[in-house]
């Protein structure tokens, strides 16, 4: 075997390693080919000489084999590192998809092109190394860029962060005048839907404040905690009614709020604005229509002249109310007072009281008339009619 090994190099033809290892295999099977020649020829010989000889000729190239894959050098793998960050298109937000691509010695082809995520961010593996890292965005092909970062270095076993940040100053600077302009669009548009989502965040914490306080209040026995409850929903309906009026479930609550408290006629108006705004609404929300016409049916249920009248007085014959009453248009959210206690119970006409005790609690009707023992008396701001038999009250309509 060791004349195999001195066989494979020669200094003087200086071969390819692949060209010495066939012309080896092709001495080693030459006594094979001898033996069959002499067989041609008449000479004897033992079969089972040649199966030997075969035999040698097999393990002699297992054995060369063998050497060859030791002689082969062995490359040390390159020590690698980690790196991510968050792509920003020009306007300043998060951009969507796309590739970081790195380009430098040790990577290329599909292993050195990452994908970005719907968030903007994107995370990838390379050797240790300095890199310039583009950005394509989606749709870009590969001869052109959306951005680029020179100079980036991803040192072996640690994580380091790298934006692609296109709203800097560098970037901005390098665009047309024409590119400048609709992006300055591209910012106004996003910083006014930023300024609408806080709106949005700002009512669902405060609905979400509402929807506690009306299962406070409904488990509720003292009616000072009632009215600290449905006080509070007022509160913030009649500011977030201010804040975005075209919402219908903020409505709806504010109307709450202010039936809790006995405020009926501004209940009235805050649940038949939600009504409006649910009716002209392209996908309106039967939930609330469902509970805005229950509480309206509930108010015009009042019983004639007694709580029915605090749903019909104008506003100004009401009971005295915060100082948010008027309308939220005319306060600013810090003006808005906190809610008052409910109002004392509306004056009321009952079966058999006198006709001096109704004028004293309702004053003087707008117009009477008289039939035989009976007496009317019409009170057309109220909707009411009260009718007295022998100067005492016989009904109530």
């Amino acid at each position: 075997m060791g004349s195999l090994g001195v066989g494979l190099f020669s200094a003087s033809s200086n071969c390819p390693l692949r060209l010495s290892i066939r012309q080896s295999v092709l001495d080693c099977t030459k006594p094979k080919v001898s033996r069959v020649l002499d067989l041609k020829r008449g000479a004897t010989g033992s079969r089972k000489g040649a199966l030997q000889q075969k035999g040698m000729s097999r393990t002699a190239s297992i054995w060369l084999g063998l050497f060859v894959i030791a002689l082969l050098p062995v490359f040390p793998q390159a020590p690698t590192g980690r790196i991510h960050g968050h792509v920003i298109n020009p306007g300043g937000t998060p951009q969507q998809g796309g590739t970081v691509t790195f380009v430098g010695r040790g990577i290329s082809g599909a292993a050195a092109e990452f994908p970005v995520d719907t968030h903007g961010n994107y995370s990838a593996e390379a050797p240790a190394g300095t890199y310039k890292i583009v950005y394509r965005a989606v749709g870009t092909p590969h001869n052109k860029e959306s951005d680029h970062i020179e100079n980036v270095e991803v040192m072996a076993g640690q994580d380091v962060l790298q934006d692609i940040d296109m709203s800097r100053q560098e970037y901005i600077d390098a665009l047309s005048a024409d590119q400048r302009s609709r992006l300055e669009e591209i910012r106004n548009h996003n910083s006014e839907a930023m300024r609408s989502n806080e709106i949005i965040r700002a009512l669902n914490d405060d609905l979400l404040i509402c929807a506690q306080d009306i299962k406070d209040a409904n488990s509720a026995t003292d009616a000072a905690t009632k009215a600290a409850k449905y006080g509070e929903i007022e509160t913030l309906m009649l500011r977030d009614t201010q804040a975005k009026p075209d919402t219908s479930i903020l409505w709806a609550q504010l109307g709450t709020g202010q039936f809790g408290l006995m405020k009926y006629a501004l209940a009235e108006a805050s649940f038949t604005k939600a009504l409006e705004l649910e009716s002209a609404s392209q996908h309106p929300n039967p939930q609330i229509r469902s509970w805005v016409n229950t509480k309206l049916a509930q108010i015009h249920a009042l019983p004639a002249g007694v709580a029915r009248m605090n749903a019909t007085l104008p506003v100004s014959n009401q009971p005295a109310m915060t100082s948010a009453t008027p309308g939220p248009a005319q306060h600013k959210y810090e003006d808005l007072a906190a809610p008052q206690p409910p109002p004392a119970p509306a004056p009321t006409v009952s079966i058999g009281q006198t006709k001096d005790q109704v004028i004293a609690a309702f004053g003087e009707p707008q117009r009477k008339a008289a039939a035989g023992p009976k007496e009317f008396f019409f009170y057309t701001e109220l909707k009411m009619k009260v009718t007295f038999t022998n100067g005492k009250v016989s009904s109530i309509e």
